[in-house]
């Protein structure tokens, strides 16, 4: 059956378009947006548009947690390793202080491997790389640098502390009635109130440095003689302080009058050489110095040893704050390079 509209009813070609074009704007959402860019803005709903990336704040922690740990871990490997060089277990238990030590580098050495690893995931996006690479690094100079400057530390202040805490005071020594080989283990001699430096017959001996001699006698040194000959066990010492070819010692307390007593010299290196300088004197001025026992003229021994351990605590906290000073600085040059420059 073929159904006919009224005449006059039929819909006009104008009527039709204009229809088709208001469907095509209420399905779009709007005149003028295409269908993506309804999606884009939100059209078919605010869904997609408001969601934010789920990585944004996780970077930013991320970052953080890195900053933290760059300035942290190597600061406290170099703290730890110092620590371990420089005092008394270095002294007491040299092996343990250095396999703690190592124990430490192996640590580091891990974090080099998960740098690796890091570098291998890349692309996964999970974990900086960079960041890793810098903690290992500079993880691994902290602890060239501990170990190197610890041991300095411990060899300049705290083993010559150690060493003449551990040996004997002896008062009231006449250096014209003793040997040396009495007083082998003597760390501090307090000598008797007659007791005074020779100048006419010290000596210096010259290898870069010149190293000065003045032997430590007493009223009494003239019966202290071998087969006629003078001879002298106790040597002042001093560095740098006589002009190597006449009898002019000038070395540390040569002219307090209230001196008396004499600190154990403990460098070996130095040692050696404070023997030929006395040697040179035996040969100038016809003495003889068996055993010689070399020592620091002064007043008050006791206040130079705490110097020493003094010494060596202000080496470690200036050591400690100069380091951690540093590695901020690193820091903060790495995390600018980083996000400036996108390496």
């Amino acid at each position: 059956t073929i159904h006919s509209t009224p005449f006059g009813n039929e819909p006009s070609a104008r009527a039709l378009a204009c229809s088709a074009a208001a469907q095509q704007v209420t399905m779009h959402g709007g005149y003028g947006t295409t269908p993506m860019q309804d999606f884009e803005s939100g059209a078919y709903g605010a869904g997609p548009a408001a969601m934010k990336s789920p990585f944004s704040t996780r970077k930013r922690q991320t970052n953080l947690a890195s900053l933290v740990a760059c300035t942290f871990v190597p600061v406290m490997t170099f703290a730890s390793v110092f620590s371990l060089m420089s005092f008394s277990l270095h002294y007491s238990d040299e092996s343990t202080c250095k396999a703690l030590s190592f124990g430490i580098l192996f640590i580091v050495l891990m974090l080099g491997w998960m740098a690796v690893g890091a570098w291998r995931r890349a692309d996964e996006g999970m974990q900086d790389p960079k960041w890793y690479t810098f903690v290992f690094v500079t993880a691994l100079i902290a602890w060239i640098f501990a170990f190197v400057f610890g041991n300095n530390n411990f060899k300049m202040n705290i083993r010559p502390f150690m060493d003449i805490m551990n040996l004997n005071i002896y008062p009231s020594v006449d250096p014209a009635q003793y040997r040396g080989q009495q007083l082998m283990d003597a760390g501090r001699i307090i000598f008797t109130e007659d007791s005074h430096l020779d100048l006419s017959v010290s000596m210096g001996f010259r290898n870069l440095d010149t190293y000065c001699v003045a032997p430590i006698t007493s009223k009494t040194a003239a019966n202290a003689t071998a087969g006629g000959v003078p001879s002298y066990d106790f040597w002042a010492v001093g560095i740098n302080c006589c002009s190597g070819h006449a009898p002019d010692f000038h070395c540390g307390e040569y002219n307090n009058l209230n001196a008396r007593s004499g600190l154990r010299l403990m460098r070996d290196d130095q040692r050696a050489y404070f023997r030929l300088a006395v040697q040179q004197a035996e040969a100038a001025y016809n003495i003889l110095a068996p055993h010689p026992i070399f020592m620091y003229w002064m007043q008050d021994p006791m206040a130079e040893v705490n110097a020493y351990q003094d010494a060596g605590y202000k080496f470690w906290l200036v050591g400690v704050a100069g380091y951690a000073g540093f590695q901020v600085i690193l820091v903060i040059i790495a995390a600018v390079v980083f996000s400036k420059f996108g390496i």
